[in-house]
């Protein structure tokens, strides 16, 4: 990694330092090249107010608003949601999956976020923060820092069920939001928050990014002897959960902070660089280590 606060790489290119101290602003909505859906006009209209909607309800702090869900977006739902319960029961870490059966979302209907934000606040004073898409790092975890956690409230487009370019209500609700339950893994993710929003040095942002995606992400952990999955990213992928457990393509470490801060990834593809932590506990140790080592006033 590149420790210069002015100039990083991010994602195999050259970018200035500042922007992960103060990232721009996306004030409208923006598909990449080549979505699923970029050239259904039902669809594109349908994301623009949704975008509209929860970017307010961000910015006037009101909580999830109430959405009613289309027919498609439904059968998308129920499409994804089973697949992926077969997958979890088999794959996923005991955290997540104790979190997911006390959450009670289901396989039939796409959840109101206003309550399960309402049972989260009751559990572990966790909240969910209505996003009306992929925020910046450093807004993202500005969010986190005060217990508010960024979800979307749009779903994928219907061509491809099985694949989002960027974070849904599948991805949110069947990968992050369940283990926000868990009060330990809610505080690891405000200690990383706090960390993100409070240093002046986008270095320290990157490295606190990469700590995030190889750990929350896109992590593994070890569990009575196995491999488990523990990342949201992986969790909410019928594709990402066997790639990244048995791929040949893609290779298994052991989580060493200073390794991970140091490798690069491309969020556009499947991942071929995975970390396996030996536990949640492990996780916080290096956390604070890695805060303390910054500098960072958090601790």
């Amino acid at each position: 990694m590149n420790t210069s606060p002015e100039t990083l790489v991010e994602y195999g290119r050259a970018i200035d330092g500042h922007q992960m101290v103060e990232p721009p602003d996306v004030a409208v909505l923006e598909l990449e090249p080549n979505h699923p859906g970029e050239h259904d006009a039902d669809y594109v209209a349908r994301r623009r107010l949704l975008f509209d909607l929860t970017r307010r309800h961000r910015l006037e702090r009101l909580g999830p608003p109430l959405i009613e869900y289309t027919a498609e977006e439904t059968r998308v739902w129920r499409e994804v949601a089973p697949k992926l319960h077969e997958l979890h029961d088999k794959f996923a870490c005991a955290l997540y999956l104790r979190a997911k059966d006390e959450l009670a979302i289901t396989e039939t209907e796409i959840p109101q976020l206003k309550t399960v934000s309402d049972r989260l606040a009751r559990e572990t004073q966790m909240r969910l923060v209505p996003a009306e898409g992929a925020l910046p790092y450093r807004t993202f975890y500005q969010y986190i820092a005060d217990r508010g956690f960024p979800v979307t409230q749009f779903i994928r487009h219907g061509s491809h069920p099985e694949f989002t370019p960027e974070p849904d209500m599948l991805h949110d609700c069947l990968g992050h939001v369940p283990p926000l339950m868990n009060r330990d893994y809610a505080e690891l993710l405000t200690l990383i928050g706090k960390a993100a929003a409070t240093t002046p040095r986008g270095d320290h942002v990157l490295a606190l990014k990469r700590f995030s995606w190889f750990s929350i992400e896109f992590g593994l952990i070890e569990e009575a002897g196995a491999v488990k999955v523990f990342g949201a990213g992986i969790l909410s992928s019928t594709g990402e959960i066997p790639h990244a457990l048995f791929s040949p393509a893609a290779t298994r470490r052991p989580f060493v902070t200073d390794t991970v801060i140091a490798t690069d990834y491309d969020p556009s593809q499947m991942q071929t660089n995975f970390f396996i932590a030996p536990s949640l506990p492990f996780l916080r140790r290096e956390l604070e280590a890695l805060v303390r080592r910054f500098g960072i006033p958090v601790l």
